[in-house]
């Protein structure tokens, strides 16, 4: 965790903020063909897209996710970088209806900093509570209503109310794809919608995953073998060396989700409509993808900085 996002606090300030500006907007270009057109008509905005998304980025490295206090630092601090910097609801409206873009950007990052290498097929799958309002407020939520969004987290013997984040990452902790779900649903039967455009991988999971009759589908129709640690009891118990290697293996993907919940807050959405809930995870999900190309920049050095000219206006 640390080498990962030591980098945040140890390196300049407008350093970071330039390297993620050239980082988003030359994805945002290479992508713009195929990207949704929501803007239908008028001028184009002074405060372009990709400074959106950029703020977007530094209020989750900074600042907890919180808006009002991201956005009044960057006014006072920082207006020479971004001087056209809107109101906080309009930068609000702005931000939800990018919250797909945010996801298309990861997506070409992943790619174009082969994160994903192509060769391999290991992945570890969990889930992570997502709260959207303290379980006593439930009755009073209007993001979103129904007892599907009751859930219980067994380690704490409580309940929560709101989504689940289902994920997979790389063995090496790169998420690679995402999906949030009711809180009550069970993981088992979430895992044909997680895996939907995937094929061709070997899944490590906890015993929550563990349904013979999904595993059985998505070996036959993805290639896609599932490795789900069985209850202790089970009449087909594994070896104890393997379930160590896979217990240990697992850990990796439970120090991303401390990452996510430490560093960028993504238990602590703050948002009030369903579509700012999707577009702060998209946001704090492209911050985390982010810290793996721009760590090695700024603790070790193997990538170059970014040149030329181009910095957010």
């Amino acid at each position: 965790m640390r080498r990962l996002t030591d980098f945040i606090t140890k390196a300049s300030w407008e350093d970071i903020i330039v390297h993620l500006f050239v980082i988003v907007d030359d994805a945002y270009q290479a992508l713009a063909p195929i990207l949704p057109r929501w803007r239908r008509r008028g001028p184009q905005p002074r405060f372009s897209d990709s400074e959106v998304i950029t703020v977007s980025l530094i209020i989750d490295f900074w600042f907890g996710g919180n808006e009002e206090l991201g956005l009044a630092f960057l006014r006072q601090y920082h207006l020479d970088l971004f001087p056209h910097l809107p109101s906080p609801s309009r930068f609000n409206e702005r931000r939800r209806r990018l919250g797909l873009v945010m996801e298309y950007i990861r997506r070409y990052l992943l790619a174009a900093f082969h994160l994903l290498p192509a060769d391999d097929p290991w992945r570890l799958v969990d889930s992570l509570p997502a709260p959207v309002c303290q379980y006593s407020h439930a009755p009073r939520c209007q993001t979103v209503t129904g007892p599907e969004y009751v859930g219980h987290v067994a380690s704490k013997k409580s309940k929560f109310f709101g989504f689940r984040l289902q994920m997979t990452t790389t063995l090496d902790q790169v998420v690679d794809v995402w999906l949030l779900t009711p809180a009550a649903r069970k993981d088992a039967k979430m895992l044909s919608a997680l895996l939907e455009s995937s094929q061709d991988l070997v899944l490590l999971a906890d015993n929550a995953y563990h349904d013979p009759g999904e595993a059985h589908f998505l070996a036959q129709s993805r290639r896609i073998q599932i490795y789900a640690l069985p209850r202790r009891d089970s009449r087909h118990p594994w070896p104890q060396a393997f379930r160590r290697l896979v217990r240990r293996l697992r850990l990796r993907i439970e120090t991303a989700f401390s990452i996510l919940t430490t560093t960028f807050h993504i238990q602590r959405l703050g948002a009030r409509s369903l579509s700012g809930v999707i577009t702060r995870i998209a946001s704090r999900l492209l911050a985390y993808t982010l810290c793996f190309i721009l760590a090695p920049l700024f603790l070790t050095g193997e990538l170059q900085p970014a040149t030329g000219t181009k910095t957010p206006n």
